[in-house]
């Protein structure tokens, strides 16, 4: 894959010796170039165009023309789709094959909601991969000879030695309401363990997770 641009792309003519409105002007032309280079170099990595959102001296989806002949222009771009994609081919090839059950059940939310595979993500988005099938938690102890070191961690350790420069990566046990699996203890405690499963959660770098 070729390599990604930088999630923050910065065009900044602060050391130019120009003034006025043709600093202003050169800032504008600087500006556009580098969004439309870093657009083909994401859409020829990806095969597809991302998400992008441009910050024009601190205001969020200003047009790059109103840039101060001294501003700054900030390019973002939702590079992060790419390890979505790639999580996705990850958690399907570590999956055990016996029935395609559990392979088939792997859920991803956007910001807390469910949504279908394929889907666009935006700058800010946070991406959860997680399956709720009642043995997901046991498959990550060793329980399937296909799967001895598991899934989901591996998997997470997989994303994270490629991706790792340009996005968040975390593999932990989330709690869902109403999805208890096995026996348990029949308080709080115990629900909330039987209904916690494995997820990798993928944001972009400089965002926090949503828990």
């Amino acid at each position: 894959m070729a390599r990604l641009q930088s999630f923050r792309a910065q065009v900044d003519l602060a050391k130019s010796r120009l003034l006025g409105e043709t600093r202003r002007q050169m800032l504008v032309q600087a500006a556009r170039e580098a969004h439309a280079e870093a657009s083909a170099i994401n859409t020829r990595a990806l095969g597809h165009p991302v998400e992008s959102v441009t910050i024009v001296d601190g205001r969020r989806g200003a047009p790059v023309e109103s840039v101060k002949a001294g501003g700054v222009v900030v390019h973002l771009f939702a590079v992060h789709q790419a390890a979505i994609e790639f999580t996705a081919e990850t958690l399907s090839r570590l999956s055990p094959w016996d029935t395609g059950l559990y392979e088939n059940s792997h859920l991803l939310l956007v910001n807390g909601e469910e949504v279908e595979w394929g889907v666009t993500v935006g700058v800010d988005d946070v991406a959860t991969f997680v399956n709720l099938l009642p043995y997901a938690r046991r498959l990550e102890q060793g329980w399937s000879d296909q799967a001895p070191d598991g899934v989901y961690e591996v998997a997470s350790e997989i994303v994270r030695a490629r991706f790792g420069n340009i996005v968040n990566v975390r593999f932990g046990y989330r709690h869902f309401v109403g999805r208890e699996a096995g026996k348990h203890r029949p308080t709080e405690a115990g629900k909330q363990r039987a209904s916690s499963y494995p997820f990798i959660e993928l944001s972009p770098k400089g965002t926090r997770s949503r828990r």
